[in-house]
């Protein structure tokens, strides 16, 4: 009977408090639509700096979607700030990756990256599944991998339970296991990705072969460049570039993402 009470009032104060805490949320986005109103108004007016500000405001309030990255990135191309464009397309892309306009424009701006353009060391059928899970969010992977599990484990189970249909279950259930662990990985390679990958937002930066500022250059990055950070030390990161050079940067050159 007590367990039943405690219960009794814990659901009393929760339908008492729902309210108030969707009123909060619902002013919370009515605000972040407002603020991204007038950034979208300073935008159109040319006014990039006052939109950047709005822009960045709502994602201080922690919220986030990849048109509020695309509309940034568009904010600091037409400021000429290729680096840090390059680098909210790329957080847009992780939302939105199938938006024509971002892809347009995210291409357009790499076109722009000064050097030689880098070859990327990695396997042909490695760069074909990057291609392909790089149209999908984490979210829509995730739910892909859901709807496999689901299917495999029906098939097992028909195959169990109806002798006649063992063989068809077994086959079906190995062509979607692989796809099952194909999109596993896909995931995985996004979810390390995360916190690891940056953008050069200097026009140029030379890399050193130790984390010291007298140190030999190894080789030359330059703004809107991608790498991958493989480690930290101090005021010093090393990156790879995708031929799997790596030498140590500052960290005020690059923007992690």
């Amino acid at each position: 009977m007590k367990v039943r009470s405690r219960l009794s009032k814990i659901f009393v104060l929760a339908i008492f408090f729902l309210p108030f805490f969707v009123k909060i949320s619902f002013a919370s986005n009515i605000q972040d639509a407002g603020a991204f109103n007038r950034a979208n108004v300073y935008y159109e007016q040319a006014n990039y700096d006052e939109a950047i500000k709005q822009y960045d405001g709502i994602l201080k309030s922690g919220w986030e979607s990849g048109n509020l990255y695309y509309n940034l990135g568009n904010c600091y191309f037409k400021k000429g700030e290729l680096g840090k464009a390059i680098l909210n397309y790329e957080k847009a892309r992780r939302f939105i990756p199938l938006d024509k306009d971002l892809e347009s424009n995210y291409e357009h701006a790499r076109s722009l990256i000064q050097g030689a353009e880098i070859t990327s060391k990695k396997s042909f059928l490695s760069r074909m599944l990057s291609s392909v899970f790089e149209k999908f969010t984490v979210d829509s992977l995730t739910i892909l991998l859901s709807i496999l599990y689901i299917l495999i484990l029906i098939i097992v189970l028909l195959g169990f339970f109806f002798r006649q249909f063992k063989k068809q279950a077994l086959v079906f259930s190995i062509i979607l296991g692989l796809f099952f662990i194909v999109s596993l990985v896909g995931l995985k390679g996004q979810v390390s990705s995360f916190n690891k990958e940056a953008i050069i937002v200097v026009e140029q930066i030379d890399a050193k072969f130790e984390p010291m500022e007298k140190a030999t250059t190894y080789f030359t990055l330059y703004e809107g460049m991608k790498v991958e950070v493989a480690e930290s030390r101090d005021n010093w990161h090393k990156v790879k570039r995708q031929d799997n050079k790596s030498g140590w940067v500052e960290n005020s050159t690059l923007a992690i993402f």
